[in-house]
């Protein structure tokens, strides 16, 4: 890769610039290392000391702000331009983009080292009176603040009890063939209304027609607009902590339109949530959601764990060239959408495979257990980890193995798909492709 950058001092623009050739390899590189690359050879050319430029911010050629922890490949193409800002320093990069934490998280385990941040923390956390669930509080929940406060806590160990399975079935419903890889991650209201249908929540007593408000009035929540504000995705859709509140939305008109009662109710609002979701989701979600990953789990022999030992090195150099960004952290964890981007560039994705058979894939791969009442809740966006993008080959491998009708020769078919996979992401070289000894 060959990029044509442009130096200019900070707020400068385009008076006083300077052109440089700079070469990048396969583009594996970030951003940042692209700005201090080409303040490098600004000061070698101008016979400068090295150091005495300092890179403030690298745009667009259309003049936008970028993410320098952005890896080259997945930013720019070949011969792009871009725009390197810099200053005498002290401080780099000042400039901000959009995205870019303002304070990076203070959290420290009893080690002394950076915590990972709890899965859990996010639905702990969540205001579910910002989220508009006080209001479906009965009024014998709503007595005082402390009898209130209860009944929204007994909610909230409900969603947290399931929350790992029902993350699930959130990207079960969200890839649809004609879903965007860059879309799984928000459930449209056709996904929404079509999950609840499954489950046989909705009624003649609970009509479709129920749900578009419901949907509407769950976006337009003061606790959804402020989790949204702070986010570069505000588009339409829900997000795991709308689908979430959605539920209990949906668990409280299901009630009242059952309920043979015209007046108010002494039924706490988690009863009725937990009604719901035994009676409806897990009963009819639950037993084929268990039954698609089920058929994944005979991947796992001891054959085909033994060829994943041998290559994996080459498996974890794969997963890093799946990042989008490249950050500093103490486990690499490659969001499901960038994985899901490059298997599309492999030729896998859309060709051997659709976006809802992929799915089971990921679930396959994140949890250890098949059945849903086992589901572990993970951090969301979903992302893999090294040993989960091992078991997503595994599933895959499995899926192409029954696809050709050579399940017998799975361990072949596996060795294939990571011969493909490791040309592929350019971690292993053909014959062909190797540079003769010098």
């Amino acid at each position: 890769m060959r990029l044509k950058v442009l130096m200019a001092p900070l707020g400068a623009g385009q008076t006083e610039q300077v052109a440089l050739d700079v070469f990048c390899g396969q583009g594996q590189q970030i951003l940042r290392w692209l700005a201090y690359a080409a303040c490098a050879q600004l000061a070698y050319k101008r016979s400068e000391a090295l150091g005495k430029y300092v890179p403030q911010t690298v745009l667009s050629k259309d003049g936008n702000v970028l993410d320098v922890d952005l890896v080259l490949s997945e930013a720019v193409s070949d011969q792009d331009e871009v725009l390197v800002e810099y200053s005498d320093g002290p401080t780099a990069f000042r400039t901000r983009w959009e995205g870019r934490p303002k304070s990076p998280p203070l959290s420290w385990n009893d080690a002394g080292s950076e915590a990972e941040p709890s899965p859990t923390a996010w639905l702990e956390e969540l205001d579910l009176v910002a989220e508009g669930l006080a209001a479906l509080q009965e009024p014998s929940e709503q007595q005082d603040a402390a009898a209130a406060e209860s009944s929204l806590s007994r909610v909230r160990e409900v969603l947290l009890q399931h929350a790992g399975a029902l993350q699930m079935l959130f990207l079960l419903y969200t890839c649809e063939a004609s879903t965007p890889v860059d879309a799984i991650h928000r459930m449209t209201l056709p996904q929404f209304k079509a999950m609840l249908h499954a489950a046989k929540v909705t009624s003649s007593s609970l009509p479709p027609e129920k749900l578009d408000e419901l949907f509407t009035a769950v976006q337009a929540s003061k606790g959804a607009v402020s989790r949204k504000g702070q986010t570069p995705s505000n588009t339409a859709g829900f997000d795991l902590a709308d689908f979430m509140v959605a539920l209990v939305h949906v668990a409280y008109v299901r009630f009242s339109a059952e309920s043979f009662t015209t007046g108010p109710s002494n039924t706490p609002l988690s009863t009725k949530l937990l009604s719901m979701l035994q009676d409806c989701i897990f009963a009819h979600l639950f037993p084929e959601l268990q039954r698609r990953v089920e058929k994944l789990s005979s991947a796992v022999t001891p054959p085909a764990q033994a060829l994943l030992r041998k290559g994996r090195r080459l498996t974890e150099q794969v997963l890093e060239r799946c990042q989008i960004r490249r950050v500093r952290s103490r486990v690499l964890r490659v969001d499901v959408r960038y994985v899901a981007k490059h298997l599309q560039r492999w030729g896998l994705l859309g060709k051997e495979f659709t976006l809802p058979e992929l799915a089971p894939v990921i679930i396959f791969a994140k949890q250890a257990s098949t059945e849903p009442y086992k589901f572990e809740q993970h951090a969301q966006p979903l992302a893999l980890d090294y040993d989960e993008f091992e078991r997503l080959l595994l599933g895959l491998a499995l899926l192409q193995a029954r696809v050709r009708k050579r399940v017998d020769a799975f361990d072949e078919v596996l060795g294939e798909l990571l011969d493909s996979v490791y040309k592929k992401a350019g971690v292993l070289l053909g014959l062909d492709q190797q540079q003769p000894a010098l």
